[in-house]
């Protein structure tokens, strides 16, 4: 079966990624809906706790299916959240990591309770022969001086490891890049997950692409994208923010892709609205 790439899919990923080939993508990166009542135009993100695990597990499900032996998934979501859905998880996948995005400033302060500063992030891999690119995502050692950095830096590493929490700012608070989306993700953060857990020509899957960031952020390090969103006018500002990124796009289908690894220029970005 072919799938055309380096597109959104309009409509509810439940019933589109059915259609998508088992083993057929790289990577998965998605910021699902947290059952907290947003406004989402099309989609009312309130459910009954147990119904929106449920939920989860479905679409879950089919990330994994079309996932590749190689592949990873990175999930974001409340901390309460994904401690519901880690068992599923663990059932199906290779635990790798909690990590935490937390985010110094937040514009809600509750009256009642302490502030939420973090969303937690969950790093599953579907088997143990996952990509892993620790160079492509270093940062610089503490203490470069140290006679047993001076060693490493010797046998070739270029700096650690980052550590599983990350601070970067909510999006809607100080971005200049920010959209009218309610729940836009900081492209560095992402950034850093696809060059970890995938190479140049890679497909990057995310079944709720919101403001798209994860689309850009593929298009922008050479991945291909693919994803699937329900409503009409977050895909005309995915569409929007991916025609602004100079890198070129890779035309071609993921049958073909088993066959060719150099990208292919195309002119336009297609339009689904």
């Amino acid at each position: 079966m072919e799938v055309k790439i380096n597109q959104i899919i309009p409509g509810d990923c439940l019933e589109s990624m059915k259609n998508l080939p088992d083993e057929s993508v790289d990577l998965v990166v998605t910021d699902p809906p947290f059952n907290i009542g947003k406004n989402y135009n099309s989609y009312k993100d309130k459910m009954k706790k147990e119904e929106y695990i449920k939920w989860c597990e479905k679409w879950l499900t089919e990330c994994i299916r079309i996932l590749k032996p190689h592949g990873s998934l990175y999930l974001f979501n409340y901390p309460e959240n994904n401690a519901y859905l880690m068992p599923f998880l663990d059932k199906n996948m290779i635990f790798k990591r909690w990590m935490t995005w937390h985010y110094p400033t937040n514009t809600g302060m509750s009256p009642t309770n302490y502030t939420r500063s973090q969303h937690s992030i969950l790093f599953y891999t579907k088997t143990e022969k996952a990509r892993w690119n620790k160079n492509h995502i270093s940062v610089p050692y503490r203490n470069p001086t140290d006679k047993r950095i001076l060693e490493r830096i010797k046998n070739g590493s270029n700096g650690k490891t980052p550590y599983d929490v990350f601070h970067c700012n909510i999006v809607k608070n100080v971005n200049k890049d920010k959209t009218a989306h309610v729940c836009q993700l900081p492209i560095e953060l992402i950034e850093t997950f696809i060059k970890a857990s995938s190479n140049e020509g890679d497909l990057v899957f995310d079944p709720f692409m919101g403001s798209g960031t994860v689309a850009v952020a593929s298009k922008k390090l050479g991945r291909n994208y693919l994803g699937c969103e329900i409503d009409k006018y977050y895909c005309k500002i995915i569409n929007e923010r991916l025609a602004k990124v100079e890198k070129p796009l890779h035309n071609f289908t993921i049958e073909h892709a088993k066959k060719e690894h150099k990208p292919v220029r195309v002119e336009a970005i297609t339009s689904f609205l």
